[in-house]
């Protein structure tokens, strides 16, 4: 009796053991998947900069002073505080910012990806910098 007491008691640890870390393997998929997937949106970000730059250097060039707050199509938000200014959600799970600067010449464009898993948050960035040139 006490041998099936013993068996049955290691065979609830070891089951207890193997759920604790098929839930960890999932969790971490999920993590790497949305990280995956904010670094794409990060660089979908840096090409639509590209695009703003080779569509007009001297608009772009002049909204790169890191203090002006605008709006860009397709839910962007850019601003001098990447964070706190990134109201805007995609597909209610992400938010992502640009910060355009300038020194002298160069823009720097910082592309912020961010969500939340659970009660932490995540994010990456992108940064690059770009300048005119000519074609």
């Amino acid at each position: 009796m006490i041998e099936v007491v013993v068996a049955v008691g290691m065979m609830a640890l070891l089951l207890t053991a193997i759920l604790a870390l098929v839930s960890l393997s999932v969790k971490n998929s999920r993590v790497a998947k949305d990280r995956a997937q904010a670094v794409s949106l990060a660089q979908e970000g840096v090409e639509l900069m590209r695009t703003y730059r080779d569509f007009s250097w001297s608009q772009f060039s002049g909204q790169a002073d890191g203090t002006t707050a605008y709006n860009l199509p397709e839910d962007w938000t850019v601003g001098p505080a990447l964070l706190s200014n990134c109201q805007i959600n995609i597909n209610t799970f992400f938010k992502r910012c640009v910060l355009l600067s300038q020194n002298p010449t160069p823009v720097t464009v910082n592309v912020v990806v961010s969500w939340k898993e659970g009660a932490q948050t995540y994010q990456t960035n992108q940064v690059t910098q770009l300048t005119l040139w000519e074609r």
